[in-house]
């Protein structure tokens, strides 16, 4: 811990011991049962014959997890490092220009050094992958299901020129312009990467936001352009964005304000978009965790099923409007015999660039 963050430890944990009004008046907005360091807290262990070796340790992190006004805190003082010292509290988040956050985690295929070409694929990796497609294009297509790969950029990828000066490009060829172009060199993969779609909508209409600011996902406006990309390549013409109704949201918070346990006031800019298609949409289900069902009466009759990722919360909505019938799985519950029970006739498998080494073990073999 920085000499900075004891000193305002200190500080705070005395102004609550010396004035418990005083804390009461200066906290009490915040005082929740909300545990802003994102893990479970710790019940108070019970001493035993099994235990005893490592009871002082359990009752030492029971101790600190229960002191008084804790999360208070801790919230209080990621807010003293954000909005004083424009500093993040959290390792795995960077504070860049203009309000945008960015997620760093080593030890979750870090997006921002993979969009800045810190990394690339081995030859043997990206035969690897291509195999895995091949076999999964020739097993689906001997069942008349058409299969195409649809990969989401990193929002480092599109807006990389907002993240703090002391990251430098290492290499503008990054690891998933090498897998693309392999891929269509190599095979006959249908492969969907809007990544210069999106940078021709930034150049173009700079005013309009494609990426969360506060959140590490695209806005619906950048799934909208997702998913005008992937219709293009199933043989559909989708209106373009500045042909829909298009009408600007603000929101305080994301998944990066969450970790740095902060909210920034109308910090994040989203859309909604209406007036995609003449037909009625709806959406029978949705669980983030399990799938999305959508229908639209009148539209492709063509079923679509998607195996997905989080990009596909922004991506579906719009894309939905455009298929009688559209089912979107999660990647981690999917199995390949839904595919064939759902009689699919298009199946995409999307994944965001900086999950794109999951197609190393990505297989569907009938």
């Amino acid at each position: 811990m920085s000499k900075r963050k004891s000193f305002i430890w200190i500080v705070l944990f005395l102004i609550a011991l010396a004035s418990p009004p005083f804390t009461f008046f200066f906290l009490g907005p915040y005082i929740d049962a909300v545990n802003y360091e994102n893990r479970n807290i710790e019940a108070k262990p019970v001493l035993t014959l099994k235990n005893y070796v490592s009871f002082p340790q359990e009752y030492e992190t029971y101790y600190n997890d229960n002191i008084p006004f804790r999360n208070q805190l801790i919230q209080l003082t990621s807010k003293i490092d954000f909005f004083l010292f424009r500093q993040s509290s959290n390792d795995n988040v960077d504070i860049g220009k203009g309000g945008w956050l960015f997620y760093c985690n080593d030890e979750d295929h870090n997006p921002v050094e993979q969009s800045l070409g810190y990394w690339h694929f081995t030859q043997e990796e990206l035969r690897t992958i291509a195999e895995n497609l091949v076999v999964t294009k020739e097993s689906l297509n001997k069942k008349g299901i058409e299969f195409v790969l649809f990969i989401a950029p990193n929002k480092e990828t599109i807006y990389g020129d907002y993240l703090p000066d002391y990251y430098q490009v290492r290499n503008n060829y990054t690891s998933t312009d090498q897998m693309v172009d392999y891929l269509r060199e190599n095979t006959d993969i249908r492969v969907v990467y809007p990544k210069e779609e999106l940078l021709e909508m930034r150049r173009k209409n700079p005013n309009i936001v494609l990426y969360h600011k506060l959140d590490t996902h695209w806005n619906f406006a950048g799934g909208y352009i997702g998913a005008n990309s992937l219709a293009k390549e199933l043989g559909i013409g989708m209106p373009l964005l500045s042909e829909v109704t298009i009408e600007q949201q603000f929101a305080s918070s994301g998944d990066l304000t969450n970790m740095l346990n902060i909210s920034i006031e109308n910090g994040d800019i989203d859309y909604n978009i209406t007036n995609i298609s003449a037909l009625n949409t709806e959406n029978e289900k949705w669980d983030f965790l399990t799938e999305f069902i959508y229908h639209t009466p009148g539209a492709d009759q063509r079923k679509l099923f998607v195996c997905r990722d989080s990009f596909a919360t922004s991506l579906a909505p719009a894309l939905a409007t455009q298929f009688e019938e559209s089912l979107w799985v999660h990647g981690s519950i999917f199995e390949q015999q839904r595919v064939l029970d759902y009689n699919t006739n298009i199946f995409v498998y999307e994944t965001v660039e900086r999950y794109e080494n999951s197609l190393l073990n990505f297989r569907i073999l009938y």
